[in-house]
């Protein structure tokens, strides 16, 4: 055996060793990947389970979300900016999951129920209001395009001030309000 033979030997062994390093490395990326999406997941879930919380969990706040949702000019100066910061924060997050959406870390379904929730917001008078008091100033220029191109889309959402107020009587007209 020569030293050349010797040589090409070693290079076998060396690339027969990296290949379980590789593939270790790629199962790891790859359960870094599913790590990440399972924590965007459950920050969308976190963030809408507290806002919903706030707002079920008290009737004085449910009364000042669901007045400025109507009409935010109905509210005093407190309530106005009670509501302001309310769903300002929201848009926040929508923005953030408008992000991790784009970053391919928030799949399809769930920001179906994100998208959802924004086509609501900017249907509505107050959603609206935060939008032009806050929302176009404040948030990221690709998340202001894409909650702009909702106010002129024709998609559908649901509302649920009306359906909060229908008692039963109108709710299937409330849930696919635009």
């Amino acid at each position: 055996m020569t030293l050349n033979d010797i040589y090409l030997i070693s290079q076998i062994l060396a690339v027969a060793a990296l290949i379980p390093s590789v593939l270790y490395l790629a199962m790891q990326v790859r359960q870094n990947t599913m790590q990440g999406r399972a924590s965007a997941r459950f920050q969308w879930v976190e963030a809408s389970g507290q806002f919903n919380a706030l707002i079920a969990g008290n009737t004085s706040t449910a009364s000042v979300f669901q007045r400025g949702w109507d009409d935010p000019d109905a509210l005093d100066d407190a309530e106005r900016m009670q509501f302001l910061v309310m769903l300002g924060h929201f848009m926040q997050i929508y923005s953030t999951m408008f992000e991790q959406h784009q970053d391919k870390l928030l799949p399809d379904t769930q920001w179906h129920n994100c998208r959802k929730d924004m086509i609501a917001v900017m249907n509505s008078p107050g959603g609206l209001w935060v939008w032009n008091t806050f929302g176009k100033k404040g948030l990221g220029p690709d998340f202001v395009n894409y909650m702009e191109a909702l106010v002129t889309g024709e998609e559908t959402s649901f509302d649920l001030t009306k359906v909060g107020k229908s008692k039963g009587t109108d709710t299937e007209e409330a849930v696919n309000s635009k």
